[in-house]
């Protein structure tokens, strides 16, 4: 179990220290930048990220989950890589034009993914470098990888922005931390590539990885369908509140529960366990989680008509979308645990199976909701969000024998907890006037620890027991 709670601490680490920068860089940028500037550089990324389940190919998942000879399968995974990587690249500077005007109707997103396509050549030349990294559980040189690549960034963007850069700040941030990001993986790995070539080899890799890339291929139309919708119907200023108030949750989230997942995959990978213990060590992961998201997803429904005070006046219209997405988020972490459960199991098919089934009622609510606006859009992705998680639960069943009343009495004791959390805060908020909405945060997070106190020590039995199903 050391390994484990050393890797965890460095996840952790990574991402604190992350976090202390992020918020900063986040707000100074968000106060010098426009909607239109975030949702420019936006409709480039969703791109930039879409082309990666081509180029990456789930050969990182693979070599994590890979029990054979570490470095003939590193090898085959690295190139590729590569070589669909200059592909991918290649494509996206030539297909740029029809792009920026057949998709997102503007045609400033076309030199912007030209520049940026030279971000997926660096990031396919340093994955496998990182995967192996997180295969022997060595978070502590990803911490300095973590750290230095956020930093980077803000400090390329934030004076270019302040001398009226633009959008352009924030596509020289990026590719400046991304080429810091493969600099740093190549030195601190130990493993470097050979010009041996296992077909074989290559062949595994890519079965298992073909799973896992369709996963992601789908993942990606959770992370960024609705953005693709909202830049499409809705254009580039909503584009841009949507996604500051999405990257606001998102920010919110990772840096509790980011630190978690690369290290409960690599952890969970490690061994071959029975139905029984994939059972039980499910239910308690599912436990934690969402004893930690949903107080938070609560937090950002009650406070989120306050970050505008934060990113300055401009932002205003994205307090619905934190309000309504972090509440959102706060309520799938339930089911947040099952993919990695799922890969670490070597049955990375069900995800890929429960996010098809998902999409087919996905795209069309997305499309419709669209055309009403912004609010209205909304409104429909968190509807489709509660009806995602029902066929979670199906699949949980199929697969683990858990069922839905399980799940419910397992977290039955969060759920009671929270409720009473928003009764003692909307006592307390009734009885006073005139005070400030920090002081405010302030008491309901204070709430939170006093009410969920006696849980946290209920959990530490339950994590002594996944301590010895894990084997650790």
């Amino acid at each position: 179990m050391n390994v484990f709670v050393r890797a965890l601490k460095w996840s952790f680490l990574s991402e604190i220290a992350a976090k202390a920068v992020q918020p900063l860089v986040f707000v100074v940028l968000a106060r010098l930048l426009t909607p239109e500037d975030y949702g420019v550089v936006a409709s480039a990324t969703m791109v930039i990220s879409f082309s990666q389940m081509f180029w990456e190919a789930g050969m990182g998942k693979a070599i994590i989950q890979y029990q054979g000879e570490r470095n003939i399968a590193a090898n085959a995974a690295f190139w590729v890589n590569n070589a669909l990587g200059i592909v991918v690249a290649g494509t996206l500077v030539a297909i740029s034009g029809v792009v920026a005007n057949r998709i997102f109707h503007d045609m400033r997103v076309a030199p912007v993914l030209k520049v940026m396509a030279l971000q997926v050549f660096l990031a396919a030349s340093a994955s496998i470098h990182k995967a192996l990294l997180q295969k022997d559980m060595n978070f502590k040189n990803l911490f300095w990888v973590r750290l230095t690549t956020v930093v980077m960034p803000g400090l390329f963007s934030i004076p270019l922005a302040v001398y009226g850069m633009g959008y352009w700040a924030l596509v020289a941030g990026t590719l400046t931390g991304q080429i810091v990001q493969v600099a740093m993986l190549w030195k601190m790995s130990p493993w470097k590539p050979s010009f041996n070539f296992d077909v074989e080899t290559a062949k595994q890799l890519v079965g298992f990885g073909g799973w896992v890339a369709g996963a992601g291929l789908l993942g990606w139309f959770y992370i960024w369908a609705d953005s693709l919708v909202v830049g499409m119907n809705l254009g580039a200023h909503d584009l841009g509140v949507y996604r500051i108030g999405n990257a606001f949750v998102f920010m919110i989230f990772s840096f509790i529960v980011g630190p978690i997942m690369p290290v409960l995959y690599s952890g969970l990978s490690t061994r071959t366990r029975s139905k029984s213990n994939w059972k039980s060590v499910t239910l308690v992961i599912q436990k934690a989680l969402f004893m930690i998201s949903l107080p938070i997803g609560l937090a950002l429904f009650v406070f989120g008509n306050k970050v505008p005070l934060i990113l300055g006046g401009q932002w205003t219209d994205a307090s619905i979308v934190i309000q309504l997405l972090g509440l959102m988020q706060g309520l799938s972490w339930l089911m947040g645990v099952n993919d990695e459960i799922y890969k670490s199991m070597g049955r990375p098919d069900i995800s890929t199976k429960i996010m098809g089934i998902a999409l087919i009622y996905h795209i069309p609510a997305y499309y419709i909701g669209s055309q009403y606006g912004l609010k209205e859009f909304l409104l429909v992705r968190v509807g489709l969000q509660l009806v995602s998680e029902i066929v979670h639960f199906l699949y949980l069943k199929m697969t683990l024998d858990i069922s839905f009343l399980k799940v419910v009495k397992n977290n039955r004791l969060t759920i009671g907890a929270s409720m009473l959390t928003l009764l003692l805060y909307w006592l307390f908020h009734s009885g006073l006037t005139m005070i400030s909405p920090f002081f405010e945060m302030l008491v309901y997070s204070v709430i939170v620890v006093i009410v969920n106190a006696p849980l946290v020590y209920l959990l530490s039995q339950d994590l002594r027991q996944v301590k010895r199903e894990l084997g650790y």
